[in-house]
């Protein structure tokens, strides 16, 4: 066995003992602040499901060491690895087994927060998956069983193009993990309205968490 071959096999064995009890729904918080904005959509949308028994688990950006890309090629060279030894580790086998994800971020210059995007870059890994490896990365691939829906918040009035930059980005991340965009949620103008204060919020929440359970999937 070739040690590409041996890197391939350790790296399904790792992803498989970390994702034994993969949560059904992956909530992916983006945003610096602990209690912002993001972090009450979040918080709200888990408390839906936790009443309906769904599975879930949360992953807060704040919480995690994760350092930055180096864009060395390792990946390229050993399916499904990164050199990188930190919190990234179980996010790839987060990722690896999971049907839906959401992701939540203010609009940092329509785009999305500095440290979700720190995150996402390290999903290059997955990208050369595909393209180096011709193997995707993820377990499901069929994308009629997966969903991947997107909270953004910004602190502006709504302007042209204000959550373009959100959605272009997570979309390639949902493309890699061979799951399509079902939603994309925004809110504007938060500086002076909180989404709390928002009587749209419950009525949103509650639909998307129906869609989830439901399995509703546009791409079919």
């Amino acid at each position: 066995m070739n040690r590409e071959n041996q890197s391939e096999k350790q790296s399904e064995k790792q992803s498989e003992k970390q994702s034994e009890n993969s949560p059904e729904v992956l909530l992916i918080m983006g945003s610096h602040r602990a209690n912002g904005n993001s972090a009450y959509l979040i918080n709200q949308l888990r408390e839906r499901l936790n009443h309906h028994q769904v599975y879930n688990e949360v992953i807060d950006i704040n919480r995690l060491n994760i350092k930055h890309c180096l864009d060395c090629a390792y990946c390229k060279d050993n399916w499904g690895a990164c050199v990188i030894n930190d919190d990234m580790t179980n996010v790839y086998a987060l990722l690896k087994k999971a049907k839906t994800v959401v992701f939540a971020t203010p609009v940092y210059f329509n785009g999305v927060s500095s440290k979700l995007k720190v995150l996402v870059d390290r999903l290059q890994m997955l990208f050369i998956c595909d393209f180096e490896h011709k193997r995707p990365f993820v377990d499901v691939v069929n994308r009629a069983q997966k969903q991947g829906y997107i909270l953004s918040v910004g602190g502006a009035r709504r302007y042209e193009h204000q959550f373009i930059g959100p959605e272009i980005t997570l979309k390639l991340v949902f493309d890699n993990l061979r799951m399509p965009l079902i939603q994309h949620l925004t809110y504007d103008n938060t500086d002076r309205i909180a989404v709390q204060e928002r009587p749209e919020v419950d009525g949103n929440l509650d639909e998307m968490v129906k869609r989830i359970m439901n399995g509703e999937n546009w791409d079919e």
